[in-house]
């Protein structure tokens, strides 16, 4: 159940959804720049610094989908387009809602992802006795991205059957990166892997690499001895395996053509539990809307409710029903609520006993 908008925004009424919809995802990515320096849309606010990869994403895709209403361009150019901030009723904490795409190669929901898998893959190495970090990759050749990729995953599957792998190695989370090498113009794809488990002596991995890939014996495995920065550097491939703005346009395309349904992450033995993609909804909180992201930001500099409400997010510290009236104009009657709530329920109660 959601509460009316505002009236200053009935236009947009039907837009949105705090508690589902396919598209929707709650967000709170905490703002380091007060409120006069924010963004005057959600969208810049992501879209800050990533100016480059977005163009060079949107331009393989016209490339690759030529009528401008397929749905992965549409998702990609209207990506939080359209953003709000909610209060908790029960809490009072202030998120922001907004309509995500989700699109893999969206360069601000990439980032979202490479900041969940981070945190969660941190968490994960913080766990282990001698977590060790590994680097797979293949020997230089003109094949195209897809057969090498495909090799690559068949090449892992096969080394994690081995006896030597399974004795000493109980779980681990792997990441795909794929580049061109500046050399000799091939492409390069190769896993890095956080390992749980025993030493494994860098000579004979590397023997067994070279026998399950047919002569690609370069590997490299290290302790790991700092997790955040291990985890940092591993997982903003969680989302966006290159960076596109580096790439022309017809390796852009070939790219995004070659990993379309494969998996760029994933987990195995001991990390199973581990989740590297957040859920599309962050709690099942009721939330009331307060404002439009833009509006807010607009009126934080003249008007103190709204500041108040900024303030509040950027913070994280949450706001009184008196200060959410004090905006909105929507005032919260609990009591008036739960009263509607049990005449709906005594009337259900009393239909059913007629049967």
């Amino acid at each position: 159940m959601t509460e009316n908008w505002p009236s200053r925004f009935p236009e947009r009424s039907s837009e949105f959804s705090a508690t589902g919809g396919n598209a929707l995802s709650l967000l709170d990515p905490q703002e380091t720049s007060p409120p006069n320096q924010l963004k005057p849309t959600y969208r810049e606010q992501f879209l800050a610094g990533n100016e480059k990869e977005y163009e060079a994403t949107q331009e393989a895709y016209n490339m690759i989908w030529t009528n401008p209403s397929a749905s992965h361009i549409y998702n990609l150019n209207n990506c939080r387009r359209h953003a709000y901030f909610a209060r908790d009723k029960v809490s009072g904490d202030v998120k922001i809602m907004t309509d995500s795409c989700r699109e893999r190669w969206c360069p601000m929901c990439a980032g979202q992802k490479s900041k969940y898998a981070k945190e969660s893959t941190q968490r994960w190495i913080e766990t282990l006795d001698s977590p060790r970090f590994l680097t797979l990759t293949l020997k230089h050749c003109q094949e195209n991205l897809l057969s090498q990729v495909e090799f690559l995953q068949d090449a892992f599957r096969r080394l994690r059957y081995r006896a030597y792998w399974k004795k000493r190695v109980t779980g681990g989370i792997w990441f795909l990166q794929v580049h061109r090498s500046e050399n000799d113009g091939c492409w390069h794809p190769h896993f890095h892997i956080l390992l749980d488990g025993v030493y494994l002596e860098h000579d004979k991995l590397s023997a067994l690499w070279d026998l399950v890939t047919f002569g690609s014996p370069i590997i490299d495995i290290r302790r790991v001895n700092d997790p955040e920065e291990s985890a940092s550097y591993v997982a903003r491939y969680s989302a966006r395996p290159a960076k596109l703005a580096e790439m022309s346009i017809d390796d852009r395309v070939e790219m995004i053509l070659a990993l379309k349904g494969k998996r760029l992450s994933g987990t195995f033995g001991t990390s199973k539990t581990v989740t590297l993609t957040p859920p599309k909804i962050s709690d099942g909180s009721e939330w009331q809307q307060i404002g439009y992201y833009d509006q807010i930001v607009s009126d934080a500099n003249t008007n103190e409710a709204a500041k108040t409400i900024l303030n509040a997010y950027l913070n994280d510290e949450p706001i009184t029903e008196k200060e959410y009236f004090a905006y909105t104009g929507i005032e919260v009657n609990p009591q008036k609520r739960l009263a509607k709530i049990k005449e709906v329920a005594q009337y259900n109660l009393e239909f059913y006993n007629t049967f």
